[in-house]
């Protein structure tokens, strides 16, 4: 059986209560950490709706702010307080320096020892107050706002207020009020999701040798690193999918988007849903990541957004030249290495503290770091990370947010320049364009200084440069707004009247009629092999347009596309099921082997809940890491190979004219059969009673498979939404949140909308104030 993340495996707090509040006025508001700037207060309305989702009306950025503090606290208290410790510095000090600092999200899951001194030394005060004052005044008030608004229901619940709720974390020392230092530290770390933050264990072990010297000399072919540790949270999985459609593709003649980000399912680094309104100034509905106190990704009346993780870089490591072990030169010139000392407090079981002590090392570039490879040298490499410098990035999300037109939207993109780690795709009302963009915070690195300056490469787009001349820093482009970052000139984007999309392949295959080509290799490959998953996204789009999928004409709409992202079509199996049934299944097969090939025959190589066979195909297909490799290990499995001419439908076709391609399947066959025996999973089960989301009380059934067997539709999905724009009406959007609005069992909005997201039941989200009337559960009113 596969089962998505179980709450109970990992939780400071995961016991919550429910409580329908339909008025709250007041409250104390001595604390300094929750007073408006100004002296004027701080006045909310949340009106909430189906599947909780709170509407946030207020007359400025501070009391938007304020009531998106107070309702994400009343869903997600404890989870977002603990995280307040975690970013400060202080996990040891409350859960001991052993316990792991967070069950998965964008800096991993290292133990609190480690997560403190990185965010004491990464993420320092320093650090955030020169973020935190380089912010216009929007950014402040919605962030002083949504620290008030948090602090204000901390102070609720420790005055004794919400009886029954928050039990995990109601009575604990470390359950307290925040300041919007502590908002902007947050924004800090989760800048960080693509760089220093994935890279967290290697820089606070990285240590001076006892040798008074270390040098690195020029390598470079084979790349010396693992990359998968290089991506958003270490791992595979952490990306998304999105469809923009312009005028030419869909019934209307108008823009349609999905969005649809494969995020963290659990921790603070979910999405969380929601509506801020400011009247006559803002009105966006969407997601924020837990803490931003803006919308990520969303949707005005006249814009629609979506972000997929990019491949470009976000950060270089550098070999310095060292002298010795805290010296290095650069230019002929010696430098000393900046110590810094850090102390942490560990609880011991006993309760009592013990202090600990580590010296960490920066260099004029940044952090030292130590990748732990042997191909590697463990002292003398730096690291330079663009989103540690990068300003501008949730100055550009809010732009996104108050945009009014597709080319206002465009426009915030080429001002800022800030958007940290993610493309970005948007339609907008009344215009016939898509838009791609990969126009965000990259090092200006170009082709020719990789040429002249690599040492070796780490990952694909991932030099390891020369620290010895500042000929190898990153250069400065003439439209740059970033110092040492790339400028819009440089970085792809992409209009288009038909579609756009992205699946976490790079910008190249952004249309797969018109490639986008001759950018820095930094930036993402050009003219390789796309995953499964992003080829599938292009088919879908492909037999749309040739009417192959079941559909009348060949135009998209709404209905249709909310249809065909959902559909949970199997890539892999529809290229090689039946070539690799034909050459296992006629041979002398055991019992469970026979049941197998008949359960496959009959599949219809969906990942649907009804689907029989799906969870064998993956046995088979995946393997298992470190027990037996799957079909997708196999060498030369393809007979016909890549071809750049025509991306999408190669490489193809089951190479059967190697017996050790066949020798490899069958064996992969075989492995995957008694690997689900093993399980107790029956090879005949639906994929609905075997692979499930683990709420806590419930096992929630869940269709669609892993990305690397070729599902559009992923295990991972969270926040979806479909948007277009009605001619003469408001901004029509159906959404999903897998994993749901709240983190209490308790709530009836803990499971309600993952249960709707198991039926396919699109949810029409209100958005104006007739529809959230007419839709709505409770309202509060909070002011101080």
């Amino acid at each position: 059986m596969k089962t998505l993340f179980r709450p109970s495996v990992w939780s400071r707090g995961a016991v919550l209560g429910v409580a329908v509040v339909l008025a709250a006025c007041g409250g104390d508001s001595s604390s300094s950490s929750s007073s408006s700037p100004d002296g004027d207060g701080y006045s909310a309305t949340i009106e909430r709706t189906t599947y909780g989702i709170p509407h946030i009306t207020a007359d400025g950025y501070g009391g938007a702010g304020y009531g998106h503090g107070y309702a994400i606290a009343e869903d997600n208290l404890c989870v977002l307080a603990s995280a307040y410790v975690t970013f400060r510095g202080d996990g040891s000090r409350y859960f001991g320096p052993d316990a792991l600092a967070a069950p998965m999200g964008t800096f991993g899951a290292p133990t609190n020892r480690e997560a403190d001194f990185f965010f004491r030394f990464v993420v320092n005060d320093d650090q955030v107050a020169a973020f935190r004052d380089a912010q216009p005044s929007d950014v402040r008030q919605l962030s002083r706002g949504f620290a008030a608004g948090f602090s204000r229901y901390v102070r609720e619940v420790k005055g004794g207020e919400h009886a029954g709720r928050h039990l995990t974390c109601r009575d604990q020392p470390w359950l307290a009020p925040i300041t919007e230092q502590d908002v902007f530290r947050r924004l800090v770390a989760l800048n960080l999701a693509a760089s220093s933050s994935n890279l967290l264990e290697e820089i606070v072990n990285a240590q001076p040798p006892s040798a008074s010297a270390t040098s690195l000399t020029r390598a470079g072919g084979e790349q010396a690193d693992d990359e998968h540790r290089f991506w958003v949270g270490g791992e595979e999985g952490i990306g998304s999918n999105t469809l923009a459609f312009g005028g030419d593709a869909t019934e209307s003649g108008g823009g349609l988007l999905f969005a649809n980000p494969h995020w963290y399912l659990e921790g603070v680094d979910r999405f969380y849903q929601l509506q801020m309104t400011i009247p006559g100034e803002l009105n966006v509905s969407g997601v924020s990541i837990m803490g931003a106190p803006m919308v990520l990704l969303g949707f005005n009346n006249d814009i629609a957004w979506a972000h997929t993780v990019s491949t470009a870089r976000r950060f270089t490591p550098y070999a310095l030249d060292m002298v010795d072990a805290t010296h290095y030169r650069k230019d002929g010139e010696e430098k000393a290495l900046e110590a810094v000392e850090i102390t942490i407090q560990k609880k011991q079981p006993d309760g009592s503290l013990v202090p600990e002590t580590r010296t960490l090392y920066r260099s004029e570039y940044g952090p030292m770091i130590n990748f732990g490879n042997p191909k590697l040298p463990a002292w003398g490499i730096t690291l330079r990370d663009i989103n540690l410098e990068n300003t501008q990035s949730f100055q550009n999300f809010l732009a996104f947010d108050q945009a009014e037109s597709l080319d206002d939207f465009y426009a915030a993109i080429e001002e800022h320049v800030g958007i940290p780690w993610v493309n970005t795709t948007a339609i907008g009302r009344g215009d016939e364009r898509a838009l791609y963009s990969d126009i965000t915070a990259v090092p200006n690195v170009p082709d020719s200084l990789v040429d002249n300056c690599e040492v070796a490469p780490l990952a694909a787009g991932l030099p390891l440069l020369s620290g010895a001349s500042s000929a190898c820093d990153w250069q400065q482009d003439p439209d740059a707004v970033l110092p040492g970052a790339f400028g819009p000139a440089n970085l792809p984007h992409l209009f288009r009247r038909d579609y756009v999309a992205n699946m976490n392949d790079s910008y190249w295959l952004t249309n797969a009629n018109a490639p986008l080509t001759g950018y820095a290799g930094i930036i993402g490959q050009e003219d390789y092999p796309q995953t499964l998953r992003s080829r599938l996204g292009h088919t879908l789009v492909e037999d749309r347009f040739n009417s192959r999928d079941g559909f009348a004409g060949s135009q998209i709409n709404s209905v249709r596309l909310r249809d065909i992202v959902l559909n949970s079509r199997a890539l892999g199996a529809e290229l090689l099921k039946e070539p690799v049934l034909a050459a296992v299944c006629g041979g002398s097969l055991s019992a469970d082997e026979q049941q197998a090939c008949q359960v496959l025959h009959n599949w219809d190589n969906t990942g649907n809940l009804n689907a029989v066979g799906a969870h064998v195909w993956t046995a088979i297909f995946e393997g298992r890491s470190g027990e037996y490799d799957g079909l997708a290990d196999i060498e030369n499995l393809w007979a016909v190979p890549f071809d750049p001419q025509d991306p999408v439908h190669t490489p193809r076709d089951l190479n059967t004219g190697d017996s050790d391609v066949l020798n490899a399947v069958r064996q992969a066959f075989s492995d995957g059969v008694a690997a689900v025996v093993a399980s107790g999973a029956p090879l005949d089960a639906p994929l609905g009673e075997v692979q499930t989301y683990a709420k806590a009380g419930t096992d929630i059934p869940q269709y669609g498979g892993e990305g690397g067997e070729g599902y559009f539709t992923v295990l991972r999905n969270t926040y979806l939404h479909v948007v277009d724009f009605p001619e003469g009406e408001p901004v029509r959007a159906y959404t999903l949140l897998s994993h749901g609005e709240s983190t209490d069992p308790t709530s009836p909005h803990y499971a309600d909308y993952t249960e709707a997201y198991s039926r396919k039941q699109w949810h029409r989200v209100p958005f104006t104030r007739e529809q959230i009337e007419n839709a709505r559960l409770s309202i509060t009113e909070i002011s101080e």
